[in-house]
């Protein structure tokens, strides 16, 4: 079939498109397609659209028989367009479906949808992989859609090379307590699992002191280490869920305090380290007034390849909670902090992960993505005196989330009158 898969002639790619978009460009191309193959099939005798009954009678690989028929069944273009299969897919599904019988009429607008369909990719991609990528950011949930998620992995070990350094989880807890005088009281946990490195000569900040206050207001010089048996002027690291001292870190002094750097060491599993950090700092959090609502925001940067996000927020339950925490994702890869600006709303993100809250049982707590999770909680707070039902709690948990962005996390503290 030697006009089914082919390079666009110049006279389609020269061809006036007006002002379409992309958007109805593909639409109009993928439910052509479908629908062209879906007459096609059933014009060689295939009524049933039963992908392995499909690979029997066009005598066709299942799995590509699967992604034609889901690539047809789905609810939408977009949806469906994850299943397309690629050029040579197409071209061995178009030789099957001649050789079956299907008529003349039925292959001729095949043909003719699959050329529109790369008139859309010349015009407005250039390729078929830069077209599957315009597509991730046409469905529903971009980041939720297998492609988007695939295209994360693939981020998260491609950089995971080229900057040397990755880990297994980047983790954050903030605990949100009821102070003085109305105001919030924090704690927070932060640090890395599995961090390894596969470059001799990098060291790396992994801990700095300085927390994002009220309405982007920087707290430095305010934070008391968690662990009470760590001296003030000492890394506040929790040395129950790190594999090295606190003393083997470098402090680098900075505009905003101190970070706490990994020097240069051994390099992959050999050379991994947990490295948990822990702080007080009263009244960080908003000043509660009566009958008014204020924003209270926890965030995590994230700048190293990680398998997976953790980011956890207790909040008091003496604490009156309005409405349900949300989460948001900021783009830092154009500079910013991802702190709470003026101009921070023009770097969102659209982002498919949610807020889970979790219920009162700390054995329902468990997570792979930190092994020791629940004995760090219960130490946690045993050194603020509390108990796991004193606090709602509220989790966003990510997979290869993509680097540099800050994840923010938001609860409405306060009565609305």
């Amino acid at each position: 079939m030697t006009s089914t898969i082919r390079s666009v002639r110049a006279e389609t790619v020269a061809t006036d498109s007006g002002s379409e978009t992309f958007e109805d460009a593909a639409v109009h191309a993928l439910e052509r397609l479908r629908g062209a193959a879906a007459s096609s099939i059933k014009s060689a005798g295939a009524n049933d659209l039963n992908s392995l009954a499909l690979s029997r009678k066009l005598g066709i690989d299942k799995s590509l028989s699967w992604r034609m028929v889901r690539f047809i069944e789905e609810v939408n273009a977009f949806s469906a367009s994850k299943h397309l299969p690629g050029d040579a897919g197409l071209r061995i599904f178009a030789r099957a479906i001649r050789a079956s019988g299907a008529a003349a009429r039925q292959l001729a607008e095949f043909d003719a949808a699959i050329e529109e369909l790369e008139g859309v990719v010349a015009r407005h991609a250039g390729n078929r992989a830069a077209f599957r990528a315009l597509l991730t950011h046409c469905t529903e949930l971009p980041h939720a859609d297998n492609r988007a998620v695939g295209f994360r992995r693939g981020a998260h070990e491609a950089n995971a090379a080229l900057w040397g350094i990755q880990a297994h989880t980047r983790l954050m807890m903030a605990f949100l307590t009821a102070g003085e005088g109305g105001s919030v009281d924090v704690a927070l946990v932060s640090g890395f699992l599995g961090l390894r490195r596969s470059r001799r000569d990098l060291s790396w900040p992994v801990a700095r002191r300085r927390i994002l206050g009220h309405e982007g207001r920087s707290r430095d010089g305010l934070a008391l280490p968690l662990d009470p048996s760590v001296a003030m002027d000492a890394a506040p690291m929790l040395s129950e869920y790190s594999t090295i001292r606190g003393e083997s870190l470098r402090p680098v002094g900075t505009d905003h305090g101190f970070w706490y750097e990994l020097p240069e060491g051994d390099i992959g599993l050999s050379g991994a380290v947990d490295c948990v950090f822990g702080e007080r700092l009263p009244g960080a959090g908003p000043a509660l007034r009566d009958d008014a609502v204020e924003d209270a925001e926890v965030m995590l940067r994230v700048d190293i390849p990680v398998e997976h996000l953790l980011l956890e927020v207790f909040v008091d339950r003496k604490i009156p909670v309005t409405g349900n925490a949300r989460v948001s994702q900021f783009n830092l890869l154009t500079g910013g902090s991802g702190e709470n600006s003026p101009d921070r709303e023009r770097a969102r993100m659209p982002i498919a992960d949610q807020v889970q809250e979790l219920g009162n049982d700390p054995r329902t707590w468990s997570t792979p993505a930190a092994p020791r999770h629940w004995e760090m909680v219960n130490d946690c707070m045993q050194w603020m005196s509390r108990q796991p039902a004193d606090f709602r709690v509220y989790r966003v948990s990510m997979q290869w989330p993509l680097i540099p962005t800050a994840i923010v996390v938001t609860t409405l503290l306060g009565h609305r009158r």
